[in-house]
């Protein structure tokens, strides 16, 4: 019978369950907090605090099919909620926006002209700018060796090789 209901409704078996039990959606609870604290507070800032998530329904999002997860609470998480947390989780954390310079790996896809497989094939790339920006690998580097590692700037990398500016 559930089966049915999920292909009419778009609602797994666990969503269809959490409603019989009177769990609260994060919509729901957001528009009690919004009134009980008179701050306007969203259901995606809910989440953290959620007691349990359950699929609703199949959506496509590009090409893929995604899955839409709706948050539940208990009753009794609601009233654990305070003002106070919901706020601290608002506060963006501090970015690293000191200068850095440095190298990392750069990766690109090639392809051998003879079997037509592609691979990855790593070279030495170069990242001057804000540590938060800083890409994945990325190692820093003192004033002279950067001056060498600057020269040696898309020279490639072979297998589990470091470079030594």
């Amino acid at each position: 019978m559930k089966m049915s209901q999920y292909l009419r409704q778009g609602k797994s078996e666990n969503y269809q369950d959490a409603e019989e039990k009177g769990l609260l959606k994060a919509g729901d609870v957001a528009r009690l907090l919004t009134k009980k604290f008179k701050e306007k507070i969203s259901a995606a800032e809910l989440t953290p605090f959620a007691s349990e998530w359950h699929h609703a329904g199949v959506f496509k999002s590009g090409n893929a099919l995604k899955g839409k997860r709706i948050y539940f609470f208990s009753p009794a998480a609601v009233e654990k909620i305070t003002l106070e947390r919901i706020l601290a989780g608002r506060q963006l954390p501090v970015k690293d926006t000191r200068a850095v310079k440095g190298w990392y790996p750069q990766y690109f896809r090639m392809t051998d002209p003879v079997s037509r497989r592609t691979y990855n094939k790593g070279f030495v790339g170069i990242y001057e700018g804000p540590a938060h920006k800083a890409p994945k690998g990325f190692k820093s580097l003192p004033d002279e060796a950067f001056a060498r590692a600057v020269q040696q700037k898309g020279k490639e990398l072979k297998a589990g090789e470091d470079p030594v500016f």
